[in-house]
């Protein structure tokens, strides 16, 4: 479903009948219901100018519906200018909200950056012979496309020492599993984390842990320079091709996937790389962004819905595989080579750094995501009509809109069944489930949210941050690195400040000093294997 405003014309047109289900974005008086004669004053009472002023920031507590604010809106009374503003203009500015509220602060992306500064002084404590070991991230780390609870995938390549050429040495898959518990052996030893998990018979063998001071999760790979050249690509997209645009579209995505678990490559998910390049695809073959039609800064929220249109409703799977190189076309999947006979419904990307792999051969859930990704442009387009008709006749008309708008975020497990839906949009009105009609606040200022519809974020995730930004405060990870920070005024998150306590103005400038410094080894723990049937080996001795 595309939403976009409607431009006013000069010339007077015969008046059409439009269809139930068309919506307006921007009201205009053929759209008003008569409710005085022609000859009604003009003027109204000061009582109701009084009432029609736009009120304060921070004065409402629920939405229109009846809804709790989602932390993206707190303190905010509803987007849009004036008191019937253009519904694409609302969701453009709430895309906006979420993902100014969904990035990492300062303080966030300066803890990982210690958490990485912490790794290379492990690496350099090893002093391996003829080596020199460098910590490198990829992922969304580097392109800054990061959620608040995402892992740091990070590689460590292995250089001849004085060169940037991987030693001949680590370059066998039994070399670098060897290393790969070597490793995870010296950063427990040195205090970086409590649990290492090794899975070393997979198709790229990694280390996953924690920092234990952060409590960061870390995948680690060796002499993977692969993830540091689509990080590459990504940043190349979502800098230069389409600055601020691409990182807000490809943020809400990966919300998204992620409160459903199905962010995971390892799990069929679909990992950063694949969403942006989706992404990308749709932005490259959008007609009105080609024809220069459609300025992609203002409908940030439509090019957000039409995302879940194309990939949940409209995309052939079967035949179509991606490719974004050049400017941007769609490839026969036979043809290219990635077509499964088993699997004939997978999701085909090729991959811009090497034509040769599809990035998503791994996402075998795709099915899932695809009837997700449905679901997300119904739901959202349902809100947008709720609010429609809230807006003309003080709350929706249909039943089961009434109910969908007034219901509690992302809940689906108390959705009425279909039969009752169907009675009360024929007959009779639901009590238990439907929505009384004092729910709806009839203020056209009170908050107005079409994100939580698809989006949320769980108290888990704030209290996440909460400690982190406490953590950055209290100076644990500072004091282990020995680094000095200058810091300067910026304005944190106010649910992240009321959590962690911390001061409700700070910040940390990025360019700190970096004092050397040997750590303490601490004794060593417990080392995990994980074998090719992911049976969990727990490793006493020494390797």
């Amino acid at each position: 479903m595309a939403v976009h405003t409607r431009r006013p014309t000069t010339q007077a047109k015969p008046a059409q009948k439009e269809p139930e289900n068309f919506i307006k974005f921007a009201d205009s008086s053929d759209d008003e219901i008569p409710s005085e004669p022609a000859t009604a004053p003009t003027h109204k009472r000061k009582a109701d100018d009084e009432d029609n002023e736009e009120p304060q920031q921070g004065v409402y507590q629920k939405c229109y519906n009846g809804q709790p604010v989602p932390p993206w809106l707190i303190g905010l009374k509803r987007l849009g200018q004036g008191k019937t503003p253009d519904i694409s203009e609302m969701i453009n500015e709430e895309v906006t909200k979420f993902v100014d509220y969904i990035s990492p602060t300062p303080e966030e992306h300066q803890m990982r950056a210690w958490v990485i500064e912490r790794m290379q002084r492990v690496l350099d404590n090893m002093k391996m012979i003829a080596i020199t070991p460098v910590a490198k991230c990829f992922g969304s780390f580097e392109t800054r496309l990061y959620l608040p609870t995402s892992d740091i995938d990070m590689t460590i390549m292995l250089y001849r020492e004085g060169t940037t050429k991987v030693a001949a040495s680590y370059q066998t898959k039994e070399a670098l599993r060897r290393y790969l518990f070597t490793l995870a052996r010296e950063l427990k030893r040195a205090g970086f984390c409590t649990k290492c998990e090794v899975i070393a018979n997979a198709r790229v063998p990694i280390i996953k842990t924690h920092e234990m001071v952060t409590g960061i999760a870390i995948d680690i790979s060796i002499n993977a320079d692969s993830g540091v050249q689509s990080a590459g690509v990504q940043r190349s997209f979502s800098e230069r091709v389409y600055p601020h645009s691409l990182r807000a579209i490809v943020l809400a995505i990966k919300q998204f996937l992620a409160q459903r678990s199905m962010n995971e490559v390892f799990t069929g998910g679909m990992g950063s790389y694949a969403i942006t390049l989706l992404a990308v695809s749709m932005l490259q073959m959008h007609p009105r962004i080609l024809s220069g039609g459609l300025d992609i800064h203002k409908n940030l929220g439509v090019l957000l819905i039409e995302f879940f249109e194309l990939y949940g409703k409209r995309f052939n799977y079967d035949n179509v595989c991606i490719s974004v190189l050049e400017k941007g076309q769609y490839l026969d999947k036979r043809r290219k080579g990635f077509h499964n006979l088993t699997q004939p419904y997978l999701l085909s990307i090729e991959d811009p750094c090497d034509k040769t792999n599809d990035v998503t051969k791994g996402t075998y859930g795709i099915t899932r995501i695809r009837q997700t990704f449905s679901g997300a442009y119904d739901l959202i387009s349902n809100s947008i009509f709720a609010y429609h008709q809230t807006r003309k006749f003080g709350e929706p008309m249909n039943e089961a809109l009434k109910w969908l708008a007034a219901r509690p975020s992302n809940d689906a497990s108390s959705a009425p069944s279909k039969k009752r839906l169907k009675a009360a949009n024929g007959k009779a009105k639901y009590k238990q489930d439907g929505a009384p009609s004092s729910a709806f606040n009839s203020d056209p200022w009170a908050p107005v949210s079409f994100l939580s519809s698809i989006l949320s974020v769980d108290r888990k995730v704030i209290d996440s941050r909460a400690k982190l930004v406490k953590t950055f405060y209290e100076g644990t990870l500072q004091k282990i690195l020995g680094v000095e920070y200058q810091p300067q005024l910026t304005k944190l998150l106010p649910a992240v400040v009321k959590a962690s306590g911390v001061p409700a103005q700070a910040s940390v400038n990025i360019d700190f000093v970096k004092k050397r410094k040997i750590e303490k080894p601490s004794e060593a723990a417990d080392v995990v294997l994980i074998s090719d049937d992911d049976e969990v080996i727990e490793v006493e001795d020494d390797i």
